[in-house]
């Protein structure tokens, strides 16, 4: 029987990492949203770009459990490490996820479905020539918020992300199985050179002119640039790679 899967990413070039591991696709638009077509193994798979932040990735879900009627959604893109003990391109499959408001504290905590120990056993295997790892931890969605309160600082492998409890909260109405996959792009060991959260308005939108002021007021700034679009690009691919091997092996993806 095919399984049919709802994947969804922020931004284009976390989805477009995912599509240069697959061969044949369709791409069609389903509203405002562009979305992919594709089968990996007996799976149907559909791929939607929401565009970034909690509101964006709470309506692109709505529109894709209408379209596509999922047994599965799946998370993916990049996040920020909150501790120094993950290393760039690490992936983290979050068991929970939780908002953060203004003042970084967790509102309630959602469980997110697991991974199957064949599904991940893939996973890690995929990962590790590239001398990184698959971990368990916790999706924190913020709104571009770097400072953390201590309580949610002590969750396992806490990461910063601005989707998955979005994505939650309407799989949870539709009783539908949420996996988290996430790659770290930043954190403690290669912080982002600038405050996210001033770069961005209330809907979420980067300022433009903000981050073209910012860079031309700090030009020493420029080289940290570089090195976050290098992390930015590596994060992304990482969790394509694993998200692509979780399909592509024959057992089930997740835990029952």
């Amino acid at each position: 029987m095919m399984e049919t899967i709802g994947i969804l990413a922020a931004m284009s070039q976390e989805s477009n990492a995912f599509l240069h591991l697959i061969e044949q696709r369709e791409c069609s638009k389903l509203g405002t949203y562009q979305c992919f077509r594709f089968r990996i193994q007996n799976r149907e798979c559909w791929l939607l770009t929401s565009g970034m932040g909690f509101q964006r990735a709470t309506e692109a879900t709505r529109a894709l459990i209408d379209a596509a009627s999922p047994q599965l959604l799946v998370s993916i893109g990049i996040a920020g490490a909150v501790n120094a003990d993950l290393k760039i391109g690490d992936v983290i499959a979050s068991s929970s996820t939780c908002y953060l408001d203004k003042e970084g504290v967790p509102g309630p905590f959602q469980p997110l479905t697991r991974l199957s120990e064949a599904a991940r056993q893939a996973a890690k295997q995929a990962l590790q020539a590239g001398g990184v790892g698959l971990y368990p931890g916790t999706a924190l969605t913020t709104h571009g918020t770097q400072f953390i309160q201590q309580q949610a600082a002590q969750f396992s492998n806490p990461v910063l992300e601005m989707e998955t409890a979005g994505i939650a909260g309407v799989a949870a109405e539709k009783g539908l199985p949420l996996l988290s996959l996430r790659a770290i792009s930043d954190g403690p060991r290669a912080p982002i050179p600038f405050s996210l959260e001033k770069m961005m308005d209330e809907h979420d939108n980067l300022r433009n002119g903000e981050i073209i002021k910012t860079i031309l007021g700090h030009p020493k700034m420029l080289p940290q640039l570089v090195r976050m679009g290098g992390n930015t690009r590596k994060a992304a691919d990482n969790a394509a790679l694993a998200l692509f091997a979780i399909l592509s092996q024959p057992g089930p993806v997740i835990t029952l």
